[in-house]
C-alpha cells in the first residue's frame, strides 16, 4: 500500500494501511510543502518562505537547520526513511501524485468540468466524488504563507465544483431539488454572480418568478453600494430573459432532462444539443481564480476601464492590460477582483499563477496546459511547451492572469479571444498592453476600507482621529489593512490610541 496522504482538512498520513503521527506544526507545514509538489526537488529557499513569512525578521536564526531537523523528524515519524530525501539544494517528497487526495480531488473536479456539457449526470456524480473528499478545512492548523495561499486557493476551487454540481443538476431538470442548497450559497456569497445566476434559473424553473427578480434586484443593489458597479453580462442577461418570461428557459428535455425527446438549446446551464452518435467531448474549462476580496472599495474608474478593454479587446484580439503600482497598493487584489467581474466573457476557463509559483515559466506553463486537457512532454524546453500552450487556446476563450508571475511575457495568450491581466513586477511584456497605474485611495475610500475592517460603529464614533489614521497610512491599502485589523484585534483602544502610537 505505500504512503498515502490527506490534506482536505487536517494532514494526515498512513504508511502500509496504518496511519503515522505528524509531530509539530511546523513539521506538518514542511510535509504539506512537498506534498504540493510530490515526487519533485523542493528547494530550501522555498521552503523557508513557505514555512515563514517572507519578512526575513520572522525567521527563526537557522531555517536551513531548523528545516534539517523537520525533515529527520518526519522521516521517523513516516516510518518511510527513503521517502523523503535531501540533498542541497533541497527535499524531495517521493510519492505518488495519485497517493494524495488533494490532488485525486483536482482530477475529479476538472473530470466534472469537461463533462458538463455532454454529460450532466456524470458530471454531476464526479462533482459530487470529489466535494466529499473534504474532511474540514484544508491543512488546518498548519502554519505558513503557502498554507494560508493553498487555503485560499482551495476554498474558491470548491466554490467552483459546487457551481459546477448545481448546473449539471439543473440541466438535469432537477432545479426543485437543487433550490434549497442555491439559496443557501447565495446568501452565504452575497456577491458571487454565478452562485446567483443558478439560484435566479432555479427560482425561474421552479415558478418563483417574482422572487428571482427581487434576488437580482437585491444583487445589484449590494454591488452598486459596495463596488460601484453593476452585474456582470451573464447574470444580467438572465434577469433579462426572465423579465421577458423567456420560456426557452423551461427545463432542458431529451436524454438528459425531464419532458420528452426534444431539447430547449441556449437556456443558461443546459447542455448543448447531442448528435446520434452522442455528445462530443468538451475540453476542460479551468477555473483557477483565487477568491474575490469581499472588501474592496474605491477604484471604481479602474474597475471600469479594465473591464471595457478586457471585454471590447477580446472581441477584436488578444487584449493585455497591466496593473502598476507602489507596494502595497493593492493591485494584486484589484486584479483578482477584474478577472471575477469579467468571467462571463471568457466561458472556457480562467488560468492563474502567482511570482512564487514553483519551477518558474516552464512548469506554469505545464501547469497550463494540464489544467486545459493536454499533457505536457516531460523534457519539452519553455519554447516548445509555449508553442503547445497556444495551440490549446486556438478557438477557446480563456482569460490568463499572471499576478507577478515569472517571465509573465512567455505566458501571454496571444490568441484570439483570449486575453491577459498583469500585475506588473518588472518583467518584460512583449506586446501591446494597456497600462492602468494603481496609486493610494482616495481618502473616502480609505476611510470606508478602515470602517469595513475594524467595524462601522467604531469608525464613526471618532470620523477625526480615523481620517487622520487612515492619512498617517498615506491611504495605502496594504497599510491601511493593518491598521484595522490591529483595532479589529485589540477592542480596547480607541482609534485615537492608534493614531497616538503610529505618530509617536
Amino acid at each position: 500500500m505505500g504512503l498515502e496522504f490527506a490534506i482536505l482538512g487536517p494532514p494526515r498520513a498512513w504508511h502500509d494501511g496504518h496511519e503515522r503521527p505528524l509531530g509539530r506544526p511546523q513539521q506538518r507545514a514542511l510535509l504539506c510543502a512537498l506534498l504540493l509538489t510530490p515526487g519533485e526537488l523542493v528547494p530550501v529557499q522555498r521552503l523557508i518562505t513557505a514555512l515563514w513569512d517572507e519578512d526575513e525578521e520572522g525567521w527563526p536564526k537557522d531555517p536551513v537547520g531548523q528545516i534539517g531537523t523537520h525533515a529527520h523528524r518526519l522521516r521517523r515519524a513516516l516510518d518511510a526513511p527513503r521517502a523523503l530525501l535531501g540533498s542541497s539544494g533541497g527535499y524531495r517528497l517521493a510519492v505518488a501524485r495519485e497517493a494524495v487526495d488533494v490532488f485525486r480531488y483536482e482530477d475529479e473536479a476538472a473530470r466534472a468540468a469537461a463533462l458538463l456539457r455532454g454529460d450532466p449526470a456524470r458530471a454531476g456524480e464526479l462533482a459530487l466524488t470529489a466535494l466529499r473528499r473534504w474532511r474540514g478545512e484544508p491543512l488546518d492548523g498548519v502554519p505558513g504563507p503557502l498554507a494560508r495561499r493553498t487555503r485560499d486557493r482551495l476554498a474558491a476551487s470548491r466554490r467552483a465544483v459546487g457551481l459546477t454540481r448545481f448546473t449539471a443538476e439543473l440541466a438535469l431538470g432537477r432545479h426543485a431539488e437543487a433550490l434549497p442548497a442555491l439559496r443557501a450559497l447565495a446568501a452565504a456569497h452575497p456577491e458571487d454572480e454565478e452562485a446567483h445566476r443558478l439560484c435566479l434559473l432555479a427560482l425561474y424553473r421552479c415558478g418563483l418568478r417574482a422572487e428571482a427578480l427581487a434576488l437580482f434586484a437585491a444583487l445589484r443593489a449590494r454591488l452598486d453600494a459596495r463596488l460601484g458597479i453593476d452585474p456582470g453580462g451573464a447574470v444580467t442577461a438572465l434577469h433579462g430573459r426572465i423579465l421577458r418570461d423567456d420560456r426557452s428557459l423551461a427545463v432542458p428535455q431529451g436524454p438528459h432532462g425531464s419532458q420528452g425527446p426534444h431539447r430547449s438549446q441556449g437556456s443558461p446551464g443546459s447542455p448543448g444539443p447531442t448528435g446520434p452518435t452522442g455528445p462530443p467531448r468538451r475540453p476542460p474549462r479551468p477555473f483557477q481564480l483565487p477568491p474575490d476580496i469581499p472588501d474592496l472599495v474605491g477604484r471604481r474608474a479602474q474597475v471600469r476601464e479594465a473591464e471595457r478593454l478586457l471585454r471590447a479587446g477580446a472581441d477584436a484580439g488578444s487584449p493585455v492590460v497591466a496593473l502598476s503600482g507602489a507596494y502595497g497598493s493593492g493591485t494584486s487584489t484589484l486584479a483578482v477582483h477584474l478577472a471575477h467581474r469579467v468571467r462571463d466573457a471568457f466561458p472556457d476557463g480562467q488560468l492563474y499563477a502567482r511570482g512564487d509559483a514553483p519551477g518558474g515559466v516552464r512548469e506554469v506553463m505545464a501547469g497550463f496546459l494540464r489544467s486545459l486537457g493536454e499533457r505536457p512532454p516531460e523534457d519539452a524546453c519553455a519554447g516548445a511547451l509555449g508553442a503547445r500552450y497556444r495551440a490549446a487556446l486556438a478557438g477557446r476563450r480563456v482569460l490568463v492572469l499572471l499576478d507577478g508571475a515569472p517571465e509573465p511575457g512567455a505566458l501571454l495568450p496571444g490568441v484570439a479571444g483570449c486575453a491577459a491581466l498583469v500585475t506588473e513586477t518588472g518583467g518584460e511584456l512583449a506586446a501591446e498592453v494597456a497600462r492602468l497605474r494603481i496609486g493610494p485611495l482616495e481618502p473616502e475610500d480609505a476611510y470606508e476600507l478602515l470602517a469595513r475592517i475594524a467595524g462601522q460603529d467604531r469608525i464613526h464614533r471618532e470620523p477625526g482621529a480615523a481620517r487622520e489614521l487612515a492619512a498617517l497610512c498615506g491611504h495605502v491599502p496594504a497599510r491601511l489593512r493593518s491598521a484595522a485589523a490591529r483595532l479589529a484585534a485589540r477592542p480596547q483602544w480607541s482609534v485615537a490610541d492608534l493614531v497616538g502610537r503610529l505618530s509617536a
